[in-house]
């Protein structure tokens, strides 16, 4: 019987798999679509506020970690309405924040601002001052100066049109009844609502906003318009003047 062939000692050795380290870009990229996947599987709820704008961010800013820029959005404007109602030069002052970022935190406010006026041009009422304050507040947001604003309504408080009507800055904003009155007629509105923003100061009335009230009440009741509200909003709170005794006409 022939002996068994001897193994060859020259045999291929096992070749070794050199496994090089992920890139920044691949970790990158893994982390946003964990990100994605788990915004499409369990919604927003799902995410930390920093993990909502990290999302919205990747797709102005596709290349570089939006984290950090989240992060440090967060920490100078402390919450995320306080950020997109933010001007675009105040986000441009945050680090990584360039013009096409700056522009989609803008736009989500707008979209948001075209969401409540499409809801209360098309049939939704006004009933309370709530809904005032849900449908002023994305256009006033956190805004530096103040502003003025006219909602026209027709005989059932349906919203027929809204407009900024005046602005400039805090204590200075002028107020012309005419141009109210004028715009009312133009929409063949029945009744006005005011609102302002009071931006960095309290939500009580002052002299000048209670002498605007009168004037305004005053012309409404000779034009058969009458002012049902005016409504001063502030970053966290809101007060009715005809919920007040001083609202012209009141018997408090």
């Amino acid at each position: 019987m022939a002996a068994p062939a001897e193994k060859s000692s020259s045999a291929s050795p096992v070749t070794s798999v050199h496994r090089h380290p992920a890139s920044e870009h691949d970790v990158l990229k893994g982390h946003r679509s964990r990100l994605r996947e788990r915004y499409r599987k369990n919604g927003i709820d799902s995410l930390h506020p920093h993990e909502v704008l990290e999302l919205l961010l990747t797709y102005a800013i596709p290349r570089k970690d939006t984290k950090k820029i989240a992060r440090a959005l967060l920490r100078r404007f402390k919450n995320i309405s306080a950020i997109i109602n933010a001007p675009m030069e105040s986000l441009a002052l945050v680090e990584g924040i360039g013009s096409s970022s700056a522009e989609l935190l803008t736009l989500v406010r707008d979209l948001l601002a075209w969401c409540l006026k499409e809801r209360y041009e098309q049939g939704n009422v006004i009933s309370h001052r709530k809904d005032v304050e849900t449908y002023l507040r994305v256009f006033f947001g956190y805004r530096g100066d103040e502003y003025v604003a006219a909602l026209f309504l027709d005989v059932a408080n349906r919203v027929l049109q809204t407009e900024i009507i005046a602005e400039g800055t805090v204590n200075q904003c002028t107020l012309y009844p005419r141009v109210i009155f004028e715009k009312a007629l133009r929409y063949h509105a029945s009744a006005i609502i005011l609102a302002h923003n009071h931006p960095g100061g309290t939500a009580s009335p002052s002299e000048s906003d209670w002498a605007v009230t009168g004037r305004i009440f005053a012309a409404g009741k000779l034009f058969d318009l009458p002012l049902l509200d005016h409504i001063i909003i502030c970053s966290d709170t809101v007060v009715s003047l005809r919920d007040l005794s001083r609202w012209p006409g009141s018997k408090g």
